[in-house]
């Protein structure tokens, strides 16, 4: 009898052993478990960070990227401002010396009695038509009080010269006196190579002794304005 309770006491610790083995192991398995899933989502929290911060160093960057770009713009407006103002100013003052400056240049042969008088104090020209002025031109005449006072007539005319010790030409040429002319802005040897910067000076005494008028004003007084005209200078 105490010998079948001893081998019963025996096989149940054997049992219980078992038993807390396996509860052991299964202890273990699940530590490793929890600590494989802690690890886990520590490694995404940290992915998941940097992230954000990439995100954020980006749009950072984007910003004062944008805020750098918004300030060059700003700073870039004047400056194309004023690049476009001297363009229209220079296309004002071309058109000045290109365009007719009176205005609607009239058929001079629906009238008589025709006449040329030249302000040289007012840097004008006045076409008239007997005695009223139908024309009114800008001129640029003599530096140094070079063009001659007087009364003189129309009695030549030509489409080009060149002066080569003056290095300068002029287009739509009408002669009233000796080597004094009527003639366009100056130019180069060529017809039509017109000089911008000595066109720019219209307006103002700047030749050597001729009437310079616009490309269109000269072009005018070349093909309508007769021979014979009387012209005064004054």
């Amino acid at each position: 009898m105490a010998g079948r309770r001893s081998a019963y006491v025996g096989l149940h610790r054997k049992r219980t052993d078992w038993l807390l083995m396996g509860e052991t192991v299964l202890c273990a398995v699940l530590a490793v478990v929890l600590c494989g899933t802690i690890a886990l989502w520590q490694a995404r929290a940290a992915e998941r960070d940097s992230a954000i911060v990439a995100a954020q160093a980006k749009a950072g960057a984007a910003s004062v990227e944008s805020v750098s770009s918004n300030a060059l713009k700003r700073r870039s407006v004047p400056q194309v401002n004023e690049t476009l103002a001297k363009q229209r100013e220079a296309e004002e003052q071309r058109a000045r010396w290109t365009n007719p400056t009176g205005g609607t240049q009239p058929d001079l042969a629906q009238y008589t009695g025709i006449s040329v008088d030249v302000d040289l104090a007012a840097q004008r020209a006045y076409v008239k038509s007997n005695g009223q002025t139908i024309y009114t031109m800008i001129t640029s005449s003599g530096m140094d009080d070079s063009t001659p006072r007087g009364t003189y007539t129309v009695d030549a005319r030509g489409l080009h010269f060149f002066n080569a010790s003056e290095g300068m030409g002029a287009d739509y040429w009408v002669r009233f006196y000796g080597p004094y002319l009527f003639h366009s802005v100056p130019t180069g040897q060529n017809f039509g190579e017109y000089l911008e910067d000595e066109g720019a000076k219209l307006g103002q005494p700047a030749s050597h002794g001729c009437v310079r008028l616009s490309i269109a004003d000269a072009k005018w007084l070349y093909e309508q304005l007769p021979d014979g005209t009387p012209v005064t200078i004054a």
